[in-house]
């Protein structure tokens, strides 16, 4: 028994060495089932066949059922192209982008989010997450989890301010049994105003430190694709916005 521990914990050193961290086994990985696996399913929800498909009604998402045997079961497609919709800007495109953004932050609440075709139009697809409740009905945690709770909530605000995203409610807020934070619906953010749309109580300090290491050509290279070079100069300049806030934050 002694010795099977000892392999475990040179096992777990090993693949922290090697910049994989511990196995997915021993994380909470609650209902991310994507963590880990960015590459596999992003390629799959490209192209994976929808075999069912569930029209939420005009201008809304479309959730299909994908043929079984893959690594997800259902993703949810919109098709919004670049306008101006019931007095909101919004795009498709920046639900890929802010996905793209929590990758680059390494910050695993934006579930995977891909440009695809469905019947001759173009979206973006976004894995359906499953096993996961809203936050109407149960809004906090037990103590348990409070601590870890109220951090994700403070990153959830700092990446809002990034990326400039003022529709932040408890309808595109989830959670699962782990109590980790899933966030949707991102098509109204990004654009070119550089106001912050929250007001920042308290950092995460670490996740902050991700922030202020993104460098413009990082964006480039993860966001040219989806948004406009003015859009793009705009994250940065509401990060100046946040660290004059920061700095005026009680320590």
């Amino acid at each position: 028994m002694i010795r099977l521990r000892r392999v475990a914990v040179l096992l777990v050193c090993v693949l922290a060495f090697l910049g994989q961290g511990p196995p997915a086994s021993t994380q909470r990985l609650g209902a991310k089932i994507w963590v880990g696996r960015y590459q596999e399913i992003e390629e799959y929800l490209r192209t994976a066949e929808c075999v069912r498909a569930e029209i939420f009604g005009p201008d809304k998402p479309t959730r299909c059922t994908l043929r079984p045997g893959g690594p997800v079961g259902r993703m949810v497609w919109r098709s919004l192209k670049p306008g101006v919709y019931r007095g909101f800007r919004e795009s498709y495109k920046a639900e890929i982008a802010a996905y793209q953004v929590d990758k680059l932050l390494t910050m695993d609440m934006v579930p995977p989010s891909v440009e695809r075709q469905l019947e001759g139009n173009t979206g973006a697809a976004q894995l359906w997450v499953e096993n996961v409740n809203g936050l109407k009905e149960n809004p906090s945690p037990g103590e348990s989890n409070r601590a870890d709770w109220e951090n994700q909530l403070a990153r959830m605000t700092m990446f809002d301010n990034l990326i400039g995203y003022r529709d932040r409610n408890l309808g595109n807020m989830l959670r699962d049994a782990e109590w980790n934070l899933i966030l949707l619906d991102h098509s109204r953010a990004f654009g070119t105003g550089t106001e912050l749309p929250r007001k920042m109580n308290r950092i995460d300090q670490g996740f902050w430190s991700k922030i202020e290491s993104l460098t413009r050509n990082q964006l480039d290279a993860a966001l040219r694709a989806w948004l406009a070079d003015n859009e793009i100069q705009a994250i940065l300049d509401r990060r100046e916005k946040m660290r004059t806030e920061i700095k005026s934050l009680p320590r």
